[in-house]
């Protein structure tokens, strides 16, 4: 009874679940079919559009592969970039051809004229016992005695004028110097006295060496009632810039009796570097090869000058000492330098790289040692006079109107012994003395120099003649 009892009372409460679930399960059916399903289709297809949405959501993984994948692509372009820029010329091409000296670039105004005005300072071998050495009867061994005194330094401003941009990738122009005395970076005043050989009449009595006994006579006879000594006592500032003394003067009316242009109004060593000179030079501007810009084409009109043996020497080229062909620079090859006073390149070799201010990077090169050495072949086309010059020394006689004028190293560094040995006070010291230039490999310009150059004066009186006979015949005179 219990059991029957117990099952008559929760059986209709489960038969109601049941109906109750099918009746829940009815309405839904009913529901969707409402309205031809129309609104049944919305939620449908709400549905459907969520979870098609929610499947192309990318999951944070996918994010972070995607990003890594383009920064890795991203850096390896950048590489690959920064190398062909940097290992190859392109960069440096595109700069270079916007650096050229043709009217218009943007280096032309700083090559017309030049912002840095470089220090010109002068050493001078001032002859201290010039009076006891002409006295002397040939009883005593006595040598000629020098002191080296100085700098006297002048701050030089520079310009090229009277420019002719030519159509074919070349620039003419002169070139105008103005000097200043710097009182900071000398020693002395260029007002103090100096004892020195009397350049203009040495120059006078070698030139009459080849002439007639008439003529050598005459004139010997002549200069020396201009002059008791073969030596002058002149200031700094004339001696550089130019003085007129008796023995000028004797030479100048000498030319005119002649029938010659006179030398010199007046004689000093900057005479002609004062204000515009007048040698044309010629060189290549950079826009047909950038490589060339700034190397000398011609001097005066000619690429090619006759006083020497070979038209190898002859032919005029190198730099004009502002630009230097950068591929030789960067490489480390043998560049030129055109002295122009001596109608010849000057070879310089590579030494070292130098960093200089600011961390820059320069290529330092030197005069090379054998550059003046007459025994070696390279230089054999440039003995074209009676003798070759010793070791050391370069004879500019046949460029300048055969003058016994040479050029050298400093206190002749690297030069034959028998120079030093003619005279007393010269102490060379490769520290003091070399020949250093400093260039910027990347663009080939120069960055810094010290140009130690020493000019002399050869004795060429072979028939001993006036004063000048208490020198021996070919003494080479060393005086700034």
């Amino acid at each position: 009874m219990l059991n029957e009892a117990s099952n008559a009372k929760y059986s209709p409460v489960t038969t109601r679940d049941e109906q109750r679930s099918i009746a829940t399960a009815a309405a839904k059916k009913k529901d969707i079919l409402d309205d031809d399903g129309y609104a049944n289709k919305v939620k449908l297809f709400l549905t459907s559009a969520s979870s098609a949405k929610s499947s192309k959501i990318t999951s944070p993984k996918k994010y972070k592969y995607a990003c890594t994948t383009l920064l890795i692509l991203g850096f390896i372009l950048s590489l690959l970039l920064t190398i062909f820029i940097w290992f190859t010329d392109l960069y440096t091409s595109e700069l270079y051809k916007r650096l050229t000296i043709e009217n218009g670039s943007l280096l032309y105004d700083a090559w017309r004229e030049p912002p840095v005005r470089p220090l010109m300072c002068v050493y001078i071998f001032n002859y201290t016992n010039f009076a006891e050495f002409v006295a002397n009867d040939g009883s005593n061994n006595i040598k000629l005695k020098v002191q080296e005194v100085g700098p006297y330094c002048y701050r030089e401003t520079s310009y090229r004028v009277n420019i002719t941009d030519h159509k074919n990738g070349s620039q003419t122009f002169n070139e105008m110097k103005i000097q200043e005395f710097d009182y900071n970076s000398s020693n002395g005043s260029d007002s103090d006295i100096i004892v020195v050989p009397d350049i203009p009449y040495i120059i006078a009595i070698a030139l009459t060496k080849d002439e007639n006994f008439f003529i050598r006579k005459s004139v010997s006879s002549y200069l020396d009632n201009a002059s008791e000594y073969p030596f002058v006592v002149v200031s700094v500032y004339d001696f550089c810039f130019g003085y007129q003394n008796d023995m000028t003067n004797a030479i100048n009316t000498l030319a005119k009796i002649g029938n010659k242009t006179p030398p010199f109004e007046k004689f000093g060593l900057f005479v002609k570097r004062v204000g515009v000179n007048q040698d044309r030079l010629t060189v290549f501007n950079g826009h047909d090869n950038l490589n060339q810009m700034g190397q000398l084409m011609q001097l005066n009109g000619k690429s090619l000058l006759h006083p020497w043996k070979t038209d190898e020497c002859n032919t005029v080229g190198g730099s004009d000492g502002m630009f230097f062909p950068r591929y030789e620079v960067q490489n480390g090859q043998n560049v030129n330098l055109f002295h122009k006073e001596s109608c010849r390149k000057l070879p310089m070799t590579f030494r070292s790289r130098k960093k200089i201010k600011n961390g820059i990077i320069g290529h330092l090169y030197t005069l090379a040692h054998d550059a003046f050495n007459n025994s070696i072949p390279e230089n054999s086309c440039y003995n074209v006079g009676a003798s070759p010059m010793p070791d050391g020394v370069f004879d500019m006689g046949a460029c300048s109107s055969n003058s016994p004028l040479l050029v050298s190293r400093a206190h002749f560094l690297y030069s034959n012994p028998s120079l030093l040995n003619a005279i007393e006070g010269l102490n060379p010291d490769p520290k003091k003395h070399e020949f250093l230039w400093i260039i910027d490999p990347l663009i080939g310009i120069t960055i810094e120099t010290e140009m130690r150059i020493q000019l002399n004066v050869q004795v060429r009186n072979p028939n001993n003649y006036g004063t000048l006979s208490k020198i021996p015949d070919n003494t080479i005179l060393p005086f700034t």
